[in-house]
């Protein structure tokens, strides 16, 4: 196991270098390791990262000099108290990794985490919201003024381990058609929402569900698969997916309606996700890479860049990567998508705004300094289904769906 410590210790401080973490398991995963038991490492601890963080100030005085030896007792922290390992069984690969690391310090890990053992029962979780669910304080003070009475379940939801939604292709197979193929492979699902909404339980291959290869499903979280309704769709019209990678919600809408849809984004790199995913599901898009400013279009998606705050428990890095100066950036950003998609919008047209975020920095205050600049845009009420968690038009995350925001506008 020791060997495993030491590369999860390495992914925990290049992560806290600004790194993301999938590029990292690709680096640092090799043949030897059990990549399981690292992913569940690293996941954990970022999960728990400021409580870890404070555990461990709990026991060593003075800052650690070795910052992979620091990764290192975090990432021991965490298996002590979540993984079924025994414990002394923990700590003595751990000391074997800190030797691995670096000689100086091994003795400092025995010490430490067999002071934990011994003191780990007597530890209160302190109060502190910031150190209790291990999210920056600007953070917190965020979420705790904007949801003064949601906030700790926000906080709370977003270090639980997201639950998999499949949205049913029904150009290929009915609702209920695959739900009988789930039963027949003896599959555990359960339908949620009103019964809208397929979850399946204890996936460990998506790729291994029933009709995976002929484009049955697609992987999509029930707040996602809201768009199509909110877009007010009809057959035959031109509409433009701006940010479309990877592509979820460019196919519902071609799942359901028969429209002219061209598929926009910026990384060339996710122009493929998209193309992938358009052959495996059996539709067919206009993939571009470049936008026609001489094009009019009559429904328009815009679902743009943000914090991800609304779904940290599927991107749990975003805890240590996000900074409080980055909101105004991608609020920016995002006022600048808009007033880029409304002049390429018919007149009668509709836009439909989305972020994946639940500042309102990145939603509403977006939203009103769009409309302050064009006197042409109207916003119109949205109809949430029964059984989501919202406060206006701001989904709630909960265990059901993430915490996404819409506003539709209207072209006078």
């Amino acid at each position: 196991m020791y060997k495993d410590q030491v590369q999860a210790a390495k992914i925990l401080s290049e992560l806290c270098s600004g790194r993301k973490i999938d590029t990292l398991f690709d680096r640092f995963l090799k043949e030897e390791n059990n990549k399981n038991l690292i992913k569940d490492i690293v996941y954990g601890s970022v999960r728990d990262f400021y409580l870890n963080e404070y555990i461990l100030k709990k026991f060593v005085k003075k800052d650690i000099k070795d910052q992979l030896i620091k990764y290192l007792l975090m990432n021991s922290i965490y298996q002590i108290n979540n993984q079924s390992k025994t414990e002394f069984t923990v700590v003595n690969e751990a000391v074997k990794a800190a030797k691995k690391i670096n000689d100086n310090f091994y003795n400092l890990v025995n010490a430490v985490l067999r002071n934990y053992l011994r003191e780990k029962n007597k530890f209160v979780t302190p109060d502190e919201m910031n150190i209790r669910y291990s999210y920056p304080q600007w953070w917190v003070s965020n979420i705790m003024k904007e949801y003064p009475n949601d906030y700790e379940a926000i906080l709370a939801i977003g270090n639980t381990r997201a639950t998999t939604v499949i949205r049913i292709n029904q150009r290929q197979i009915s609702f209920n058609d695959y739900i009988d193929l789930l039963k027949q492979e003896n599959i555990d699902y359960e339908l949620i929402l009103g019964g809208q909404f397929i979850q399946i339980n204890n996936v460990k291959d998506i790729t291994m569900l029933p009709g995976y290869d002929r484009g049955h499903f697609y992987v999509q979280d029930p707040a996602a698969q809201l768009v199509c309704n909110f877009l007010d769709i009809q057959n035959g019209m031109n509409i433009l997916d701006l940010c479309s990678a990877p592509g979820g919600k460019a196919t519902h809408i071609l799942e359901r309606f028969d429209v002219d849809l061209d598929c926009y984004d910026i990384s060339k790199e996710r122009i493929n996700l998209i193309k992938s995913n358009m052959k495996r599901l059996q539709l067919k898009a206009n993939v571009i890479d470049k936008i026609d400013i001489n094009k009019r279009y009559d429904r328009i998606l815009i679902d743009a860049p943000c914090s991800g705050s609304g779904v940290v428990r599927r991107n749990i890095d975003i805890k240590l990567m996000r900074k409080q100066q980055d909101i105004e950036k991608f609020s920016n950003q995002q006022l600048q998508l808009l007033e880029e998609g409304w002049k390429i919008l018919k007149s009668g047209g509709k836009l439909l705004y989305v972020t994946c975020s639940i500042f309102k920095h990145e939603n509403e205050n977006v939203v009103m300094k769009f409309l302050s600049k064009n006197k042409d845009a109207a916003s119109q009420d949205l109809k949430i289904p029964n059984g989501f968690k919202y406060q206006n038009t701001q989904l709630i995350p909960n265990q059901f769906h993430d915490g996404l925001y819409f506003k539709i506008f209207s072209k006078n």
